[in-house]
């Protein structure tokens, strides 16, 4: 079994790949405009990044609207690379990761798509779907238990 290394952006060579992961995922596959996708968020944002050797696979970011609530956005694994457990993996990581910043509250708007994938990570649906970036989305949302 293949082991990939999980680990938060830390330069922009990382960064560069992450971007790129995205611009692959998102624009080229589901045809997400351009500017639609690098909302000039990017800079406020955690990152973290999955890696094969040196070269970036998988990817999320996160943006923290209050002190213990954050969302997660732009997760993307290359075609080649899906369905064998980095996004899982990306989701424990960043798990760990948000309680140790004594994040209580975790959303997400998932693509509708992968709803089932969220909620094996625990999340839940929350209100009614929507479209975003002309793509059938729904809010989920998970609770973390900050005293583990």
């Amino acid at each position: 079994m293949k082991i990939f290394g999980y680990q938060l952006v830390t330069d922009k060579c990382d960064l560069e790949g992450a971007l790129e992961v995205r611009r692959r995922v998102f624009i080229e596959e589901q045809g997400i405009a351009e500017d639609e996708e690098y909302d000039g968020q990017d800079s406020t944002c955690l990152h973290v990044v999955v890696k094969d050797g040196d070269k970036v696979v998988g990817t999320a970011r996160v943006q923290f609207s209050t002190a213990n609530e954050a969302k997660i956005e732009r997760m993307a694994v290359l075609e080649p690379l899906r369905r064998k457990g980095i996004g899982s993996g990306i989701m424990a990581f960043l798990d760990g990761e948000l309680r140790n910043r004594q994040i209580e509250k975790v959303v997400l708007h998932a693509q509708y798509s992968v709803v089932g994938f969220y909620r094996s990570c625990g999340y839940k649906e929350t209100g009614f779907p929507f479209q975003e970036a002309g793509i059938k989305h729904i809010k989920m949302q998970r609770r973390l238990d900050t005293s583990l």
